[in-house]
């Protein structure tokens, strides 16, 4: 480990001669919630560490801090990050998780952030261990619309809109549109003068007919219907 990462924590403890964590001691980190790794300026970025003791001894969690590393040149330390004291006691084989939360004011770019957890034995020998060390992207507030909480909640609205036009669209403008078929012929009442039929007779009906027609309409409807019944031979004798 370059001796830059050391300095870390010798502007906070007087102490600098820290020894490494034991092997039987196991930290994780990881950001809660932000699996892109943004750091967001001027908000609260919580990491969760997970202190895994799988030896004999007991100790106790007393201090959470680190910094930002040039991501090119991990020798170089671009600016300390603020740390949070803690009094959390790990007993042999055993664990625990425990949340450390951090503000930022840097330029947005890429960096190296590295996280150490320093934590003492019953004899308050002091020891560290690397909890966090990823690369991390800084972002302003207005840039970080790809948190996953963040994502979530444009799906949700998303999907919120998307239903209420739907309901919308079926109110004024949904169901299938009715076809136009071809006009019906109206059927005429049985007493509509204007047909001068009824339905329920072959008669004609007379009442709207001039009485002097009556007489030769009758006669010429008369002959009409007996020329069709006699036979074909009638019909050449008469002619």
């Amino acid at each position: 480990m370059p001796h830059a990462r050391h300095e870390v924590f010798a502007a906070v403890d007087e102490n600098p001669t820290i020894a490494e964590k034991p092997e039987t001691i196991e930290i994780t980190g990881e950001f809660t919630g932000n699996p892109f790794k943004h750091v967001v300026n001027g908000q609260k970025n919580a990491v969760k560490f997970t202190f895994d003791n799988k030896g004999e001894e007991s100790y106790t969690i007393n201090l959470i801090g680190g910094a930002l590393f040039n991501k090119d040149n991990l020798d170089q330390i671009v600016q300390n990050i603020s740390y949070a004291r803690f009094a959390t006691p790990v007993p042999a084989m055993d664990h625990v998780d425990i949340s450390y939360n951090f503000y930022a004011e840097f330029k947005p770019q890429e960096y190296e952030l590295v996280l150490y957890v320093l934590f003492v034995d019953k004899d308050k020998k002091q020891f560290k261990g690397v909890g966090f060390n990823e690369t991390v992207t800084i972002v302003d507030p207005d840039q970080s619309i790809f948190d996953l909480q963040l994502i979530f909640l444009y799906l949700i609205l998303s999907g919120f809109a998307l239903g209420t036009g739907y309901m919308i669209f079926q109110a004024f403008f949904g169901g299938a549109k009715t076809r136009k078929g071809k006009k019906r012929p109206t059927k005429r009442s049985v007493d509509d003068p204007a047909a001068g039929i009824s339905t329920s007779s072959d008669k004609y009906d007379e009442a709207w007919i001039p009485d002097h027609f009556k007489t030769t309409t009758t006669a010429t409807l008369f002959v009409a219907s007996h020329m069709k019944l006699v036979p074909r031979r009638e019909e050449s004798k008469l002619m």
